[in-house]
């Protein structure tokens, strides 16, 4: 067959694809065809993997079968009048069917199995993928200057910022929305380095603790204190606050701007992957990678943010953004209003990225140069050619005169194939 202009257009002649040529990126091809990605292309060999905390991982050489779905229940579907002559039949066909092809589930959601879920927001039902912003979870609460063996059961704020180099507290909004009870459910908490790309080569463990949930029809009327398999929480049926019995330090590095993880599952009924920490992904896992810098003029923060792992070099995109305040519905925890009443700042923002650089790079702070001069220096978004080595991207933010009453949101957003796959929120708030 003679190949079509269109193939002989997309046919890439770079040398990567000579025999014996290493394997480069691909520059020349520009109409979307290149050989040189996976999987004809090079796969960056996974980074160590850390042992997974209080579990033991079993060899499984096939992955489990997928799970047949129905949009209905079976005993549902084309079932005769209860009582009449074709309900025998009909229910032996049944029976032979399940022992032909097994049991048809119908939606997760609706079988008497629990639904567990820490929340990406607050109107978040357990639905995935997500999309949009997933990395602001309700759900994740830090008390600053408080050490864990001596917290009360019950969180201080909803809204508080890690202190550096002291103890911090962490607490944990867990869900069941599932028909049946859960038991012994494990909650874990983690934290990272500023990242905009969460994965488990990344996770440095804090600490974990269990809870009992009731199903989601088990709503008490109040909030109670129960003695659970690991030490008291807060009990609301089918929800439950649970702290953290570890004490958490974060480093002065990174000015305790570090992202939180937060995985709650039931291993047997429940079960996560040890492997999963994408929130958008999965609804046992919670995201909070903020950032707020409360400031009387001048307010500044220069950060550098990881890119995280990534299993295939490719290109990536860093993009940062000015948002409004009320586009953020955790500033309510952190106000404690349910009207913040906070306005954009009067006065511009200088805010962006610099080109990204290897890990553990030397860069520039921003913030000792003069104000003028720092918008040019900065880009709104940032094209990377993500290859198997570390990088980082650095961002800044800052304003001269911010007062009290306004806030700036600043988000940044990785994007890979235009899926954002991380996120980090800055948050310049006048006091």
């Amino acid at each position: 067959m003679k190949p079509s202009d269109q193939d002989r257009a997309c046919a890439c002649t770079c040398a990567c694809h000579a025999q014996g040529a290493p394997q480069v990126p691909c520059r020349q091809c520009r109409c979307g065809h290149d050989p040189c990605q996976p999987p004809h292309g090079p796969v960056c060999p996974p980074p160590p993997r850390c042992p997974f905390p209080g579990t033991v991982e079993l060899p499984q050489a096939d992955p489990p079968p997928p799970v047949k779905t129905a949009p209905q229940r079976p005993e549902t579907v084309n079932r005769p009048p209860p009582g009449s002559p074709a309900e025998i039949p009909w229910f032996h066909g049944q029976v032979q069917g399940i022992l032909q092809n097994g049991p048809t589930f119908g939606p997760r959601k609706d079988e008497f199995l629990p639904f567990l879920l820490i929340r990406a927001n607050g109107g978040d039902n357990g639905a995935r993928p997500l999309n949009g912003v997933f990395w602001e979870s309700p759900d994740i609460y830090v008390v600053p200057n408080q050490d864990a063996a001596s917290a009360p059961v019950q969180p201080a704020t909803a809204g508080g910022i890690a202190r550096a180099n002291a103890p911090n507290t962490l607490y944990a909004h867990v869900w069941n929305l599932g028909k049946a009870p859960a038991l012994r459910v494990r909650v874990e908490f983690y934290w990272f380095d500023p990242t905009l790309g969460i994965s488990r080569a990344d996770a440095n463990f804090i600490g974990a603790t269990w809870v009992d949930l009731g199903n989601r029809f088990n709503n008490s009327t109040e909030w109670r204190v129960v003695n659970g398999p690991d030490g008291r929480y807060l009990s609301h049926g089918c929800h439950a606050i649970v702290k953290c019995p570890q004490s958490w330090v974060p480093a002065f590095v990174n000015g305790g701007h570090e992202c939180l993880v937060v995985r709650v599952h039931e291993p047997i009924l429940d079960a996560v992957s040890p492997d999963q920490f994408s929130a958008p992904a999965d609804r046992h896992i919670g995201q909070r990678n903020i950032a707020v810098i409360p400031s009387s003029s001048p307010a500044a923060i220069d950060l550098a943010l990881n890119l995280g792992y990534l299993a295939n070099p490719g290109p990536a995109r860093i993009e940062a953004t000015l948002d409004a305040p009320d586009t953020m519905d955790w500033l309510k925890l952190y106000t404690g209003l349910a009207d913040p009443g906070l306005v954009t700042p009067a006065n511009p923002v200088a805010y962006g990225l610099l080109p990204a650089t290897v890990g553990q790079a030397r860069r520039q702070r921003l913030s000792d140069i003069p104000f003028d001069a720092r918008s040019k220096l900065l880009l709104p978004a940032e094209d990377v050619l993500r290859g198997c080595e570390r990088q980082a991207i650095p961002f800044h933010a800052s304003i001269a005169d911010i007062k009290r009453g306004e806030a700036q949101v600043l988000r940044v957003r990785q994007k890979i194939g235009g899926e954002v796959v991380g996120g980090y929120t800055v948050v310049l708030i006048g006091r």
